[in-house]
């Protein structure tokens, strides 16, 4: 009856997320949440605006029935962790348009200088580069942009990101490489990370695991369950007796009972 109990794992597995989602109020696919790319596709159109979203942001949202836009903004990035917006203004230069990937980069580039105020100046070409952190922003300030050398354009673009500078180490090779390189990049963080720190990370994949598309997110555990049990019948028997003794154990410590998984 080995295989039977494996089966029941997999049940309880499935009917405590099915719990998780009713006693929320709804299931994910019927409370109203869509990509928040989509969300945003769908203010840029009601308010005619320019908005540019993290394509590596997948989370999916509630949409916003605000009467503006920097409030509907505000409310749809309040359902994220450390997402955020910002109003941007670009060089208004003829035929140097900067793309949407140049508009991210130089937007998280900028929130992440720690410091109040710097300047680079270049004594051979006697250019500089400047930043100043947190100045005043005058009412008047879209009116005046067009006038300031070099000009800046009024009209504004409106970004959505998550401002975390990305991992220093690129992912290299093939898909599963990257995904192997990806999971032990996890586990040495989580390695690292006091009891509570871990508790938190893993409540944090939970919700992005949640959010994520119910389509995909049904077909990663189907794929993962059928995995399960191929792996299973690959054990030896000794190996098979060995993780469900330690599946008994952890149902004792968090669930009570006791019995072991029944022979046959």
């Amino acid at each position: 009856m080995r295989t039977l109990w494996l089966v029941g794992l997999a049940a309880m597995v499935a009917l405590g997320s099915a719990q998780t989602r009713t006693q929320r109020g709804a299931t994910p696919q019927d409370d109203g949440r869509i990509p928040i790319a989509q969300v945003a596709q769908e203010l840029a159109q009601k308010f005619k605006a320019q908005i540019v979203v993290d394509p590596a942001l997948t989370l999916r949202v509630k949409p916003s029935e605000a009467d503006t836009l920097e409030r509907a903004l505000d409310e749809i990035t309040a359902q994220a962790r450390e997402v955020v917006w910002r109003k941007v203004y670009t060089n208004k230069v003829l035929g140097a348009e900067p793309n949407t990937e140049q508009i991210l980069s130089a937007v998280r580039a900028l929130i992440n200088i720690e410091l109040g105020g710097v300047m680079v100046v270049n004594p051979r070409a006697a250019t500089l580069n400047s930043f100043v952190a947190n100045y005043p922003a005058p009412p008047d300030l879209e009116s005046t942009l067009e006038q300031m050398q070099p000009p800046f354009s009024a009209k504004p673009v409106y970004v959505i990101l998550n401002p975390k500078p990305q991992a220093a180490t690129a992912l290299r090779g093939s898909k599963m490489e990257q995904f192997a390189q990806a999971q032990q990049q996890l586990m040495d963080l989580l390695a690292k990370m006091s009891p509570e720190e871990r508790r938190q990370a893993l409540q944090s994949a939970m919700g992005m695991w949640m959010n994520a598309d119910p389509d995909l997110r049904n077909q990663m555990i189907f794929e993962g369950m059928r995995m399960s049990f191929e792996y299973w019948q690959s054990l030896s028997p000794d190996q098979q007796r060995e993780m469900m003794e330690m599946g008994r154990k952890f149902f004792e410590q968090y669930y009570g009972g006791g019995g072991g998984a029944p022979e046959m």
